[in-house]
C-alpha cells in the first residue's frame, strides 16, 4: 500500500474504510492515525480505541523493543528495511491471544515526516495447514510414531550433543502374517508392536517406525553396552508375549542391531548404516537375536558389495562352474542321481563356495540369467554322460526365487531339454519353502506344467519351516529332501528318528519319494535303512566334485542306476 499526499485523518479513513484487508497507518511517533473496519475485526479494537495509541498494542510484548528500535532506525535513516516486502509475524489480539499474520509494510513522507502503513492478513489457517503438513512429513500415520524423516532430524543434534545409541529393529515372520491373515491384520499387528515398544523404551528414548516392519530407537547419552542389553531384554520380553490378532495368538520375534556414536560413527548417516549392518548380522544368526556393530561387519559388507559388482560379469567371463554331489539308493548303494551345485571361480579370490555369494546373487539383476545357465548346463552335462555310454542319471538343479516366473520358467526348462535331447524325467528342479513363500501364486501353475511334461520336482530342506505341510498340498512335488539337521543325530536322538520316520511314512502315503541330506556315517545310513528312507546324499557318498571327478569315480565298473 502506498499513500502519497494524505494529511488530514479523515482522508486516511476514507481510503481505508472499504478495504477487506486490515489497513493501519502510523506516524513517526509510533501512534496509530488510521484503522479501518477490517482491522477492527482482526484485532478486536474499534477505530476509536486504536487511533492515537501506540502501534505496540498489536505487537506481542517480547517483540516490542525490537519493533520500536526498528522504527527509530527507519525515521533516522529515512528508509524501512522491510518496506515493500511481505513477512509472516505474530500479532496480538485485544483479548490477549497471539495469532500469525502476513504483513506488508510501506513507508512514505508527508510534509517531510515519515509515515508508515501496513496491510495485515490473518494466516492462522495457512499456519495450521503448514503445521499439519510438517506433522505428516515427520509422523507415521499408522502407528502415530515419528517416521524416518523425524529419525534423521533427531540423530544429527543427538550425536552433536554427546554419546548416542541407535537400535534398529525388524520383525521376524511379519510377511507370513500379511500373506496368511491379510494386510489389515498386518497393520493391526504393527500398531500392537508399536504399543509394546513404547512400554519397553525409557521415558527419554526416541522411538520411530521407519518403514514396513522396521523400527528404530534412539537412546541419547548412552554408550554403555550393559544398559543397552537391559533395554533389548525388555523389548524381547514385551514382544515375547502373544498378541491377540484375528482370534489367534500371534507370537512375534524381533531382531535388533545396535550401533553407538561416537564409538562406531561420527555422523547420523554412518550411524544408520552401521546399525543396519548390525541388524543384518542379528538376522543372519537366527530369529530373535541382537548384535552390536563391529568393524568386521563393515568389511564383510564392503566385500559383499564388491562381489555383487563382480557377479554382474561373471557369467560372460565364464567364471561359473557346476559341481555335483552323488545321491544313492539307501537299500543297495546304487547311484541314482546327482545334485548340481554352483561354484564361482573368482579371478582374485579363487573357487568360492555358494555360502559366500549365492544370497548376493539371488538379489542381483543377473540372477535370472545365471539360473537359466544352470538349467542349460545341467541338461547338457546329463545328456553328455549318456552320449559317452553312461547309464541315465537324474540331475537336480536348485531354483532361485526369481526363476519362479510362470511361463518363462516352463519355456526355459523345455528349451534346455529339447536342445540337449534329455528325457524330462532326468531333470529334477529343487525348491525351498523360503523360495516359494517369497514368490507369487503363479509358481504352482508353472511347476504343474513342468511336472506334466515329466520333470521331477523336489522340496529341499523339508522340515525347517512352519508352512511345509500346507505347501505339500499346493505344489506338485515328486520328492522330499529331509534337512540335514534331522539326520546329524538320527542314530543318537530318538526324536529325530521319529520325525524322519513320520516324514517317510507321510511322503509314501502321498506318493512321494524321500531323500535324506547330510548323511556322513554308516550308523546314520543304517538308521535310514530301518526307517525305509528311499535315498541319501552326503559326505558318506562323496563331497561335491567337478564333472571329471564324478565320471572317474562312478565309472561303469561301479554300480549305476539303470
Amino acid at each position: 500500500m502506498r499513500i502519497r499526499s494524505c494529511s488530514p485523518d479523515d482522508r486516511y479513513e476514507q481510503m481505508l474504510a472499504h478495504s477487506a484487508t486490515a489497513a493501519i497507518c502510523a506516524g513517526p511517533d509510533n501512534r496509530i492515525v488510521a484503522w479501518n473496519s477490517a482491522a477492527e475485526a482482526l484485532f478486536g479494537y474499534t477505530a476509536s480505541e486504536a487511533r492515537g495509541r501506540s502501534l505496540s498494542i498489536i505487537i506481542p510484548e517480547r517483540f516490542r523493543s525490537s519493533h520500536e528500535a526498528g522504527l527509530v532506525r527507519a525515521v533516522r535513516s529515512g528508509g524501512a528495511r522491510l518496506a515493500g516486502h511481505a513477512v509472516e509475524v505474530l500479532a496480538l489480539h485485544a483479548q490477549g491471544h497471539e495469532f500469525p499474520v502476513d504483513l506488508s509494510l510501506s513507508m512514505w513522507f508527508e510534509e517531510g515526516q515519515p509515515m508508515f502503513g501496513a496491510l495485515v492478513r490473518d494466516v492462522t489457517d495457512r499456519a495450521r495447514a503448514t503445521r499439519r503438513l510438517e506433522h505428516l512429513a515427520h509422523c507415521d500415520t499408522l502407528t502415530s510414531l515419528p517416521n524416518r524423516n523425524a529419525l534423521h532430524a533427531r540423530l544429527g543434534p543427538a550425536i552433536a550433543s554427546g554419546p548416542v545409541a541407535l537400535l534398529m529393529l525388524n520383525l521376524d515372520g511379519f510377511k507370513h502374517v500379511n500373506d496368511t491373515l491379510g494386510h489389515s491384520a498386518g497393520d493391526l499387528l504393527l500398531t500392537r508392536v508399536a504399543e509394546r515398544l513404547k512400554d519397553a523404551v525409557g521415558a527419554g528414548d526416541f522411538l520411530a517406525r521407519i518403514g514396513g516392519d522396521e523400527f528404530a530407537i534412539v537412546v541419547e547419552g548412552c554408550e554403555n553396552a550393559c544398559a543397552l542389553d537391559i533395554l533389548t531384554a525388555r523389548i524381547f520380553t514385551e514382544l515375547g508375549r502373544p498378541i491377540e490378532l484375528a482370534a489367534q495368538a500371534i507370537f512375534v520375534d524381533v531382531s535388533i542391531g545396535i550401533a553407538i556414536a561416537p564409538l562406531d560413527a561420527s555422523s547420523h548417516e554412518e550411524l544408520l548404516c552401521h546399525a543396519d549392518l548390525a541388524l543384518h548380522e542379528a538376522k543372519a544368526e537366527g530369529r530373535g537375536g541382537r548384535a552390536f556393530f563391529t568393524r568386521a561387519m563393515q568389511t564383510r559388507s564392503e566385500t559383499r558389495l564388491r562381489l555383487g559388482l563382480d557377479l554382474r560379469g561373471a557369467l560372460a567371463r565364464g567364471e561359473f562352474e557346476l559341481w555335483f554331489q552323488p545321491q544313492v539308493r539307501v537299500d543297495d548303494g546304487r547311484l541314482v542321481g546327482v545334485e548340481a551345485l554352483l561354484r564361482w571361480r573368482h579371478p582374485r579370490h579363487g573357487l568360492l563356495q555358494p555360502n559366500l555369494f549365492v544370497d548376493i546373487l539371488e538379489q542381483s539383476p543377473v540372477a535370472k540369467e545365471v539360473g537359466d545357465w544352470i538349467v542349460q548346463e545341467a541338461c547338457r552335462m546329463a545328456a553328455s554322460w549318456q552320449a559317452i555310454g553312461r547309464p541315465p542319471l537324474r540331475v537336480g538343479v536348485n531354483l532361485f526365487a526369481v526363476q519362479l516366473d510362470s511361463d518363462r520358467l516352463f519355456d526355459v526348462v523345455k528349451h534346455a531339454l529339447d536342445r540337449h535331447h534329455l528325457a524330462p524325467s532326468l531333470l529334477e528342479l529343487e525348491i525351498t519353502e523360503n523360495t516359494v513363500l517369497r514368490h507369487t501364486k503363479r509358481s504352482p501353475r508353472a511347476l504343474r506344467r513342468l511336472k506334466a511334461l515329466g520333470v521331477q520336482l523336489a522340496f529341499d530342506d523339508f522340515g525347517t519351516g512352519f508352512a511345509s505341510l500346507s505347501l505339500l498340498q499346493r505344489y506338485p512335488l515328486t520328492r522330499l529332501k529331509i534337512d540335514r539337521s534331522f539326520i546329524t543325530k538320527i542314530d543318537r536322538r530318538p526324536g529325530d528318528a521319529a520325525i524322519v520316520g513320520a516324514v517317510t511314512t507321510m511322503a509314501q502315503g502321498l506318493g512321494l519319494h524321500v531323500i535324506a541330506e547330510g548323511v556322513e556315517t554308516i550308523s546314520q545310513e543304517d538308521m535310514l535303512r530301518q526307517l525305509r528312507c528311499d535315498e541319501a546324499q552326503g559326505y558318506l557318498y562323496g563331497r561335491p566334485m567337478p564333472e571329471p571327478e564324478l565320471i572317474d569315480r562312478f565309472a561303469p565298473s561301479h554300480a549305476m542306476a539303470g
